[in-house]
């Protein structure tokens, strides 16, 4: 036979009359899965009834109620997960109808599950008192969870309790005397304290990615790993335990705290720019029993200048005519390994040797990182037609956490005289154009030799003049130049021969007019003497 346990949803008034008579309004019963015929699923009390006089009936057909208030199966009943719910009416003298409603609950849980508590305090078991009860899981959120037996006060679970959903509850206990009906003064307070079990696996709070510098030293902290579980503070059911499944060659992480430090100064952003490692957290200390959980955490290795730049070539050569200035005489490219775009990857170029006289200035192009070498002042050859630069190359930064130093490349320029005398002819000449736009050159250039010549043009500013400038002819251009001063003076000397023929016809003819004697010919002898009449 089942125990009777009873749950009081609401509690009526107690009437102070001795002749009231009520019926609880609710009724948990806990019961087998299927119910056999002529089980009695419980007893029904009744308060301040006329025990002469009063009827009882149920609804459900399933079941009867004896006169002493004992509700028994009459067929075999089946109650499923939700349970099952049938009424019970009471009617005394007073013709008045009392309804009650009877909650078959399934008993599916463990036994271990099942808590009771026996309640005598200070008033004896002898059947003069009906025990009730009210308040947290009875009759107000969560409900239905415990239940009390009206005769000996035992107080039953009636389903699984969460402790992290609800800690505790507080119950009062209604006392009423059996013979006078009368509620005793005071109601009996008690508190049910749920009991922690480790149902709860820990969890991780934050997110797990850490940044730290390539090549820092060995104990340097990465970051922590924090964790969480929900069962019962101060217990070993929190107590987590971390380790590290993966990642144990560069990094370790604290048992206690989740603080991860770094094992060794060889992390190298080059190489490899970050780092998966995979975090186990368990509770009971990391006790085989305990409840785990796995992540991985990402650490990033932040970038330091420990790379400088490097030149592509060990030397160069350029050339430049000594009258040129303002021209890009070279491009020196180099390459850094470290953070691109970065102040750690950004060149600066430094002309450390041979730029006593300010002729030379170099600048960095920032898209492509190179070094741009140009002619500032005019070189004079008469005083030097050689010069040796030393070019280094630094980054904005400073270097760190490497021993290397900055590099240097040797440049060689080679100065080139201009002809004074082309440089003249070119003045002549006058070839050039007037431009606003900043100095240009123009170069005419053929297969032959360069001769210079000087060409147009500079803007000042505000004003335009016209300053000479070195252009190279070759032979060609020589030849073009020359060709038409020749012809005009063969020209002007065939016209200077038929002039000078022409007079001397003409002074011949001005003599036979005048009466002058011609001379005889030796070999022509005049036929008739009259002829030279």
């Amino acid at each position: 036979m089942g125990k009777l346990l009873i749950s009081s949803t609401y509690l009526m008034l107690i009437l102070s009359c001795v002749e009231s008579c009520f019926l609880l309004r609710s009724l948990y019963v806990i019961v087998p899965e299927i119910i056999p015929p002529g089980y009695q699923v419980t007893k029904v009390e009744t308060v301040g009834c006329d025990a002469k006089s009063v009827q009882l009936t149920v609804k459900d057909p399933s079941f009867t109620i004896k006169s002493n208030g004992a509700v028994v199966a009459l067929t075999s009943v089946s109650v499923g997960e939700g349970g099952r719910i049938f009424s019970v009416s009471a009617w005394d003298k007073t013709e008045r109808e009392r309804k009650m409603e009877v909650h078959l609950v399934r008993s599916t849980m463990p036994k271990r599950h099942v808590r009771q508590l026996h309640i005598l305090g200070p008033y004896p078991s002898d059947r003069r008192y009906w025990y009730f009860i009210e308040g947290e899981g009875v009759d107000t959120y969560p409900t239905g969870v415990f239940s009390m037996d009206t005769d000996t006060g035992d107080l039953f679970l009636l389903k699984a309790v969460d402790r992290e959903e609800f800690p505790a509850y507080n119950i009062l206990m209604i006392v009423f005397d059996r013979h006078t009906n009368a509620e005793l003064d005071e109601k009996i307070p008690l508190r049910v304290i749920v009991d922690d079990v480790n149902d709860n696996a820990p969890e991780f709070v934050g997110p797990l990615h850490f940044t730290v510098p390539e090549h820092c030293s060995a104990g340097t902290v990465v970051g922590v790993v924090s964790a969480t579980d929900r069962d019962q503070i101060g217990t070993d059911h929190v107590k987590i335990k971390y380790t590290l499944v993966s990642g144990s060659d560069m990094f370790t992480i604290h048992p206690e705290t989740g603080v991860i430090t770094t094992t060794t100064n060889t992390l190298d952003r080059e190489l490899k720019d970050n780092h998966v490692v995979t975090v186990k957290i368990q509770d009971m200390n990391g006790a085989p029993n305990g409840l785990f959980a796995t992540s991985t955490a990402t650490i990033a290795l932040s970038d330091i200048n420990d790379n400088p730049p490097t030149f592509m070539k060990s030397s160069y050569n350029v050339t430049v005519q000594e009258d040129e200035s303002e021209k890009l005489l070279l491009r020196i490219p180099v390459q850094d390994k470290d953070l691109i775009k970065a102040s750690n990857w950004m060149s600066k170029f430094v002309i450390t040797k041979g730029n006593e006289n300010g002729n030379f200035r170099i600048v960095t192009d920032p898209q492509t990182n190179e070094g741009c070498l140009y002619i500032s002042k005019p070189l004079d050859y008469e005083k030097t037609n050689d010069v040796q630069l030393q070019i280094t190359a630094q980054n904005v930064a400073s270097l760190n956490g490497s021993s290397a130093t900055w590099q240097s490349i040797p440049v060689n320029v080679n100065v080139e005289k201009v002809d004074a005398v082309r440089a003249g002819l070119g003045q002549k000449i006058g070839l050039g154009i007037l431009t606003r736009d900043p100095p240009t050159r123009r170069a005419l250039t053929s297969p032959h030799t360069p001769t210079t010549f000087s060409q147009l043009f500079s803007q000042s500013p505000g004003r335009e003049q016209q300053t000479a400038r070195s252009v190279s002819f070759g032979l060609l251009g020589i030849m073009t130049i020359l060709c038409p001063v020749v012809l005009l003076l063969l020209l002007f000397l065939v016209l200077v021969f038929f002039c000078l023929k022409k007079r001397e016809k003409l002074q011949l003819h001005d003599s036979g007019d005048i009466g002058g004697i011609p001379l005889k010919s030796n070999t022509e002898a005049p036929e008739d003497s009259m002829a030279w009449e």
